[in-house]
């Protein structure tokens, strides 16, 4: 099943989309700075507006115990490539200076909450008419409008919990796992930058900016829209089973000799249980009436399950995977982080980028099979404050001013 196809560059061009494109990003911790990343992976010129000590993701390590320059993967994940101004947006002057950022700028992404927004006269009715070519895009929490507008919410509460997706991927009768912080945010930054791209295609044919939104709730919800939607037909969606009571043992973990996991991925069952039964040693049960079809195979899943989980454990993962291939099975293993920074098929697609000599995930989208190599790093806290002000237009007088009141900070 292993395959030497590799794709050539189809250009020698820098892969680099977005240039040209200014962003000013107002924003703080995951959702709105990975939306940000995304545009400065593609090319946008991204400065980060950042408050006098910086943002604070950038010392969450410590501010859990952790020693002072920890590496942040998060933070560089998010921030790598962007130019970083500190502005005291509290005061009079910062707040004017922000205004003029925007006056030169393509798009403003914040994520700020509504209210905060409004009271910084950055609401959608006020940047609509003050910067009608703006494409303006916020990622909040539960969107704008209705009673939970202003709630507070990361995306354990607001895509995993409030949506369902929880719900719908908790074994029944067991508690909620323990999510990953972070995998909501990078849904929805992915959703919002795929409207503000779409915003500055429309604004090429009209001349207009739009106001772009993207919410935790709402990307949940989409991404739960098959169960959501059935309910919403009358059905009745439910949380899987444990996996010994699944009705689909083509679609199920098990476990090997070796403590090791693996799913099997027959959509198809009566095609592909052939190819597994082949793989354990057992054509007998081919032609074998109980699964002779879908039906069957969910009447007696439970006796297929106990089949399977008696073979899987009987050697280790590595073999497995070498009898699975053989008889061509579709299947996948469940790898831990040390197993995925070693993937063959990572690399080969051009899953990592290099940042300080590091490893770094690069953004999932790659154009023309052009690998990015190295990467900038995540700017230090106003590291490019006196740089931005210049290239928008501040005398050297207003940047002597600005940086009094909002001094860079590196942290």
């Amino acid at each position: 099943m292993n395959s030497t196809y590799a794709p050539r560059p189809l250009s020698d061009r820098p892969a680099y989309p977005l240039k040209g494109v200014r962003v000013v990003e107002f924003a703080h911790w995951m959702a709105g700075p990975l939306a940000g990343g995304l545009l400065a992976d593609w090319g946008a010129d991204v400065i980060k507006v950042e408050p006098p000590g910086g943002e604070p993701m950038r010392t969450i390590f410590s501010r859990m115990g952790a020693q002072a320059g920890t590496p942040n993967a998060a933070f560089t994940l998010a921030n790598r490539g962007k130019r970083s101004l500190v502005l005291d947006v509290k005061t009079d002057i910062g707040l004017a200076a922000l205004g003029r950022l925007l006056a030169g700028a393509d798009v403003l992404l914040t994520n700020l909450r509504p209210d905060a927004l409004q009271r910084l006269g950055l609401g959608a009715v006020q940047i609509r008419e003050r910067y009608p070519r703006l494409v303006y895009c916020t990622v909040s929490a539960y969107g704008w409008g209705g009673p939970d507008q202003d709630r507070p919410g990361y995306d354990i509460a607001a895509f995993y919990g409030r949506t369902g997706v929880a719900h719908e991927t908790t074994t029944a009768g067991t508690p909620p796992p323990a999510l990953l912080q972070g995998i909501g945010d990078a849904f929805t930054a992915m959703t919002a930058a795929t409207g503000i791209l779409a915003a500055l295609m429309e604004r090429h044919q009209t001349g207009q900016g739009r106001f772009v939104e993207a919410s935790l709730m709402r990307t949940g919800m989409w991404a739960l829209g098959s169960e959501l939607g059935q309910k919403a037909l009358g059905g009745n969606p439910k949380p899987p089973r444990p996996r010994e009571q699944s009705r689909t043992p083509m679609y199920n973990s098990y476990r090997t000799a070796d403590d090791r996991w693996f799913f099997l991925v027959g959509v198809e069952a009566r095609r592909h249980l052939p190819a597994v039964l082949r793989a354990i040693g057992r054509e007998d049960l081919i032609d074998d009436e109980r699964f002779k079809d879908g039906r069957g195979i969910g009447t007696h899943a439970a006796e297929l399950i106990a089949l399977f989980d008696q073979a899987f454990n009987s050697q280790p993962l590595a073999y497995w995977a070498e009898q699975l291939d053989r008889h061509e099975v579709w299947w996948a293993p469940i790898q831990i982080p040390e197993e995925v920074l070693c993937d063959e098929q990572a690399r080969a697609i051009g899953a990592w980028t290099e940042v300080e000599g590091h490893l770094s995930v690069d953004a999932p989208v790659r154009f023309d099979f052009l690998p990015r190599r190295k990467v900038s790093p995540a700017p230090h806290a106003g590291e490019h404050t006196e740089q931005v002000l210049a290239d928008y237009g501040f005398s050297a007088d207003e940047v002597r001013q600005l940086t009094a009141v909002a001094p860079r900070e590196q942290t």
